[in-house]
């Protein structure tokens, strides 16, 4: 686990959420109980509407009460990102190694899907995604759970879309006295008027409101600044945007602009201090100042506060630093102050890493601005900042962004499409060119005349070139560093593709490969990729296996090579329940049991039929995993394949238990017990002992429990099974306890921390001390003792909380009982006092 929490992690408490959330959410009550009536069903949920109408406070207020849940929320602010940027952002979100490494991401959805079934979040897409993008994530990844979708615009697709209007003239009354902290009514009429010229629109309101309360000036006086000679088409977020700028000092503006001027429309405190060449606690100060008057928003990034503009600010901003003809200058510092913050934090010191990371949207939206412009030298300079900090792309998960950051620096023709420019999220007006028609109506009522002359302010100051220029050694070194234009070498950071991981063979099959698709041999390819992905299971390399096999499945299918597919499917199911994605295996061996019957293979369909049924059981879906099993097992009858049909009935009988049935259990066992005697196949037989053990103890028959037990016992020391032998050891002390035989239960959970130890199963040692010192605290004299296997697994986990308790009870007892009370003598070690015990089986 990381020692770390990144910030796209999913938030479980309100604080953590990356929104500002409103005070209160005012005139939207039916709207946030049919939303929450769709999310608790699991059913996604469309928001729409315009720019600046509430949606993400909506969202944020839903966020706050799902963050309390045990999923938390998991909020993607999304732009125009591929379904590969999404997964690899949500691999970051929960840490997830073989997702965030992967340089393939899309072969990757299994184990995104997994992550997000096993973890339930609330999931919030947030932004001007895609109709393809959120149908492929709500299919691919995202089915089963809560997903809140927040466009502004209508989108047909797999959910219920719900549109948010404006607020009425009372709600919007409402708010604004809520924001301008206003509490009499001596200024209802002036507010209603207002309200009434910005249309009821909740961002202009609060914009508005927050001039208002930041200057404690009449609400009729700010009516009155707002541009009284503006065209028709000019918005009222735009209008109360002006008011609100115009009310601002000039280091204030321009420290609005320098926001406004960075590619994502946010920064840290410390990025923001070196583009305006300003300390970075006056920065802040100035910052909270824009944050009071709710013209910039905050969160917070690793315990650090992080600003950005809501889109609308972010447009304004870009419109008139365009108009000042002060952009492409803005830009230009921007540019070089994150290559310096790159540099500045380019070392093998971890500590470094969460700066980076905090500013990773960014430095690659930076990268991409700067590769649209042909700009190879800054993409490949911010490329070998990033690899120079030690294990940061690696430990962090960078390493996809990182190769699309090469892959600019080769091409620097395509767009990076996880960041880009903000779009005009709002018409500023209802031309194509609305932007400069909006600042050219506010400037005819004199709003901001001498702006230009403000650009000169001491936070903007110094933008001559010269003034920023590197010293020479710093130039000669960075001409050392990019002086090969072409690509960039990954190093460490190329895990997925480095030879170093790989066996010669694969690198054998890898080249051969390349001859194939150099062919367009699309069926040799597929050949290959199953050798490479078989060759990689063998190596222990699962998750790199079953992207393989994903892809040998795509040119089977291109190919309509049924057999193909079906095999390559059956490798995948099987791999897939192997590492725990379930989901994942649930979705590979229904497909395949469906291709296995249309081509009428038996013998493929049985196989399917038992990882089906396996992947239902580790879901805890047992009756699903009983129907999948019985379907098998007519098949393995038909087929008269009695070895088959004998494991059947054993995980028939498993899957019956878990579904509360033990009679049924019993009875499927006993069919089992007699094949695989049989058969000779005593490791089965042994097992399938147990299960007769647990089910009897279900039926609380625990005479027959035991006897049960202690067959399985002999026979798992006979085969040599050790986790076997600890389970039935374990099994016949809870057993002895129920039946009120506490000495023989000491006994057996004594042998089972034994094993434990020999194993040095830290969970184990933990769980069986627990029963076993639970036990022992009953009898005063055996205090001692209980004590001793206390301090003794503390050792493996020092914050288990039943250790915990126990040692607080033995602390009691022991009061309670006084100085006197005798107590069995302690020889040796917890191990040695466990070992005893064992020896008795020998």
């Amino acid at each position: 686990m990381a020692d770390f929490t990144p910030h796209e992690a999913a938030a479980h408490e309100t604080l953590s959420l990356p929104v500002m959330l409103p005070q209160k959410l005012i005139g939207r009550d039916v709207t946030l109980a049919r939303v929450y009536s769709q999310l608790k069903e699991n059913k996604p949920v469309l928001i729409y509407g315009a720019a600046g109408i509430g949606k993400t406070a909506l969202a944020g207020t839903l966020g706050s009460a799902y963050s309390e849940l045990p999923g938390g929320v998991l909020w993607l602010n999304a732009g125009d990102e591929s379904l590969s940027d999404l997964i690899v952002r949500i691999g970051r979100a929960y840490d997830n190694h073989d997702v965030t490494s992967s340089d393939n991401p899309l072969a990757m959805v299994n184990s995104v899907a997994t992550l997000i079934s096993h973890n339930k979040p609330l999931i919030v897409l947030d932004g001007a995604f895609s109709v393809q993008t959120a149908t492929d994530f709500l299919t691919r990844c995202a089915s089963g759970v809560p997903v809140l979708l927040v466009h502004d615009d209508e989108l047909d697709g797999p959910w219920t879309g719900l549109r948010l209007g404006k607020l009425e003239p009372d709600q919007s009354a409402a708010l604004f006295k809520l924001v301008a902290e206003i509490t009499d009514n001596s200024q209802d009429q002036a507010i209603n008027q207002l309200t009434n010229t910005l249309s009821f629109m909740p961002f202009a309101l609060t914009v508005a409101a927050g001039a208002v309360r930041a200057s404690r000036q009449p609400v009729s006086e700010f009516t009155a600044a707002l541009p009284q000679s503006a065209t028709a088409s000019v918005t009222p977020q735009l209008l109360a945007l002006t008011a609100s700028f115009r009310a601002l000092n000039n280091a204030l503006q321009g420290l609005l602009l320098v926001l406004g001027a960075t590619h994502t429309g946010s920064a840290s405190a410390e990025m923001i201090g070196l583009i305006g060449n300003a300390p970075q606690e006056s920065i802040i100060q100035a910052l909270n100042l824009l944050v009071h008057r709710q013209l910039v928003e905050r969160i917070y990034r690793y315990g650090e506060p992080y600003y950005r503009l809501h889109p609308i600010t972010h447009t304004f901003a870009q419109s008139w630093l365009r108009g000042s003809q002060r952009l492409e200058a803005l830009q230009d510092k921007v540019r070089e102050s994150v290559l310096e913050y790159a540099r500045q934090y380019s070392s093998d010191d971890s500590s470094a890493y969460n700066h980076l990371a905090a500013e990773m949207d960014l430095i690659v939206a930076t990268a991409r601005q700067a590769a649209e412009n042909g700009d190879r030298d800054t993409v490949n300079q911010l490329t070998a900042a990033l690899i120079q900090a030690g294990d940061f792309i690696n430990t962090r998960g960078y390493v996809y962004e990182l190769l699309t950051m090469r892959r600019l620096a080769a091409s620097s023709t395509s767009a990076f499409p996880a960041y880009s420019t903000p779009p005009s999220l709002i018409p500023l007006t209802e031309e194509s060119d609305a932007g400069d028609e909006a600042l050219e109506a506010v400037e005819e009522d004199e709003a901001l005349d001498d702006f230009e002359d403000d650009l000169d302010d001491d936070l903007l100051a110094d933008f001559d070139e010269t003034d920023d220029e590197l010293d020479d050694e710093d130039e000669e070194e960075d001409e050392e560093e990019s002086a090969d234009e072409d690509l960039i070498p990954l190093d460490t950071a190329e895990t997925a593709e480095s030879s170093a991981s790989e066996t010669s063979e694969i690198a054998r099959l890898r080249a051969t490969l390349v001859q194939a698709r150099q062919a367009s041999d699309r069926r040799r390819q597929a050949e290959l990729l199953v050798s490479i992905a078989q060759v990689q299971e063998q190596s222990g390399m699962e998750n790199e296996a079953i992207a393989t096999y994903g892809e040998a499945l795509t040119q089977y299918e291109s190919l309509n090579d049924t057999p193909g597919a079906l095999s390559t499917l059956q490798a995948l199911a099987k791999l897939t329940a192997q590492t725990d994605n379930s989901q994942a295996a649930v979705l590979h061996a229904t497909r395949g049991v469906s291709l296995a019957e249309e081509y009428g293979n038996e013998v493929s369909k049985m196989q399917m039929l038992i990882i089906l049924g396996d992947a239902r059981q580790q879901l805890g879906e047992s009756e699903p995993a009983v129907r999948a099993y019985n379907d098998a097992l007519e098949l393995a009858r038909k087929a008269e394949d009695s070895r088959s049909e004998a494991i059947l009935l054993f995980k028939i009988g498993f899957a019956q238990l878990d579904d509360g049935d033990p009679i049924a259990a019993v009875g499927t066992w006993e069919e089992a017990l007699k094949l695989f005697r049989a058969q000779d196949r005593r490791d089965y037989e042994g097992r399938t002992l147990g299960g007769l053990g647990t089910a009897y103890g279900e039926l609380e028959r625990w005479s027959e429990a035991i006897n049960f037990h202690t067959s399985a016992l002999h026979i798992a020391r006979e085969v040599k099974d050790k986790d076997e032998e600890a389970l039935q050891l374990i099994s016949l002390g809870y057993a002895a306890v129920q039946a009120k035989q506490l000495a023989d239960a000491v006994l057996r959970y004594r042998q089972a921390l034994h094993l434990a130890y020999q194993n040095n199963a830290k969970d184990n040692v933990v769980s069986t001390t627990v029963d076993l010192a639970r036990l022992l605290v009953e009898s005063p004299k055996h205090l001692d003792i209980a004590e001793l296997l206390v301090n003794a697994a503390f050792a493996y986990d020092p914050t288990d909380r039943d250790l915990r308790r126990l040692k607080e009870r033995i602390e009691d007892e022991r009061e309670a009982l006084g100085d006197d009370a005798l107590q069995k003598p302690v020889a040796g070690t917890a191990q040695e006092y466990a070992a005893n015990a064992y020896t008795l089986l020998e």
